[in-house]
């Protein structure tokens, strides 16, 4: 018998002991002042009354391994659900939860944690491949220089990032609470921040603030658009490009659209731009690898200055290699979606 038990039931053998010789309420008292919790004296009470002996009944035990049949339920249970706990699986089986884990792993099933993914529609599945295969068929062929553009919002603090979910502390009660807390403003202050890329590098970029909760026409072509001109003519204007904006409305509407023709600027039409590709454009992660940069160990803004100033110095430190070697896999992400969907370059 372990040392746990024994002192439990030494503990059941001395409040038996006084009952019917005190009060119950008096008996509670007693052992409370030894630290014992109330539900422990109580409970042990009711196990008095109901007759039972101080020491537990010999135990079974649980088995160590499942039959062939139940491996075959575990993994009709297990495989490919959601919401699935080796403690629920245990307790359907009653066994115990290392049994569980040794079975699930026998029949080689692991667990993952699921990944964010775009809602897609039936129509989406349907046409994005086929998009994307005119997309690298006729208008991005291996010679010519992929150019895209997206705007991201920052916030004064970057409550949200992986890298800031967790802190060490020998006493939590006692941490900070600027450490302890993700404290976040329910309409918090946020820049808008636009640039170009291409495997030759990284735009000037547009740093500024928006009424909406999306960057317009006016904005667009006021303030985003002469810098992917300049970009363009600083790093492509010998070179045969194409401009690859999303599906923002603002990139298509017709000032905007008017405005790169009588630029001679060559862009994707909206009628092959693909939906909801965010994966397939290298910016998308661009923005995971500033953003990272920027909110490093727990960074935070006390204002739209230095927020700006910290945008400004990380987008100098980030590593042109990276984003040439990202640009330069477009055309394959492309053609793996032609081939097996938008779900696998996730």
């Amino acid at each position: 018998m372990s040392s746990c038990v024994e002192k439990k039931v030494d503990v059941r053998r001395r409040i038996y002991s006084l009952l019917g010789r005190i009060k119950e309420s008096d008996v509670v008292k007693h052992f409370q002042v030894e630290g014992i919790s109330r539900s422990t004296i109580y409970r042990t009470i009711q196990r008095f009354k109901s007759g039972l002996p101080c020491d537990d009944k010999p135990r079974k035990g649980r088995p160590t391994k499942l039959k062939k049949k139940q491996q075959r339920k575990l993994k009709k249970l297990a495989e490919n659900r959601v919401g699935i706990s080796q403690r629920t699986l245990a307790s359907k089986f009653t066994v115990s939860k290392t049994c569980i884990q040794e079975n699930l792993k026998k029949l080689g099933l692991k667990h993952y944690k699921r990944q964010r993914a775009p809602k897609y529609s039936e129509k989406q599945m349907e046409q994005i491949p086929i998009k994307c295969r005119k997309l690298r068929r006729e208008i991005m062929d291996s010679e010519t220089f992929i150019i895209v553009d997206d705007e991201k919002y920052f916030t004064f603090s970057g409550v949200n990032m992986p890298g800031n979910a967790g802190f060490y502390s020998s006493d939590k009660e006692t941490a900070p609470p600027d450490v302890k807390y993700k404290s976040k403003q329910k309409f918090e202050p946020k820049i808008l921040v636009w640039l170009a890329l291409s495997s030759k590098g990284i735009s000037a970029p547009y740093i500024g603030t928006t009424n909406g909760p999306a960057v317009d026409a006016r904005v667009y072509i006021g303030k985003c658009l002469p810098k992917l001109i300049k970009f363009i003519n600083e790093h492509h204007i010998d070179d045969k490009y194409i401009f690859w904006p999303d599906l923002a409305s603002s990139h298509y509407a017709k000032k905007t659209t008017d405005w790169l023709s009588e630029q001679k600027v060559p862009f994707v039409p909206k009628h092959v731009n693909p939906p909801n590709v965010p994966k397939a454009r290298p910016i998308e992660d661009f923005w995971g690898i500033l953003a990272q940069q920027v909110y490093s160990g727990g960074w935070t803004a006390m204002n739209q200055e230095q927020l700006i100033n910290r945008i400004k110095t990380q987008l100098k430190k980030v590593d042109l290699n990276v984003v040439q070697t990202m640009m330069k896999g477009v055309r394959r992400k492309l053609r793996k979606i032609e081939d097996k969907g938008p779900f696998s370059i996730l």
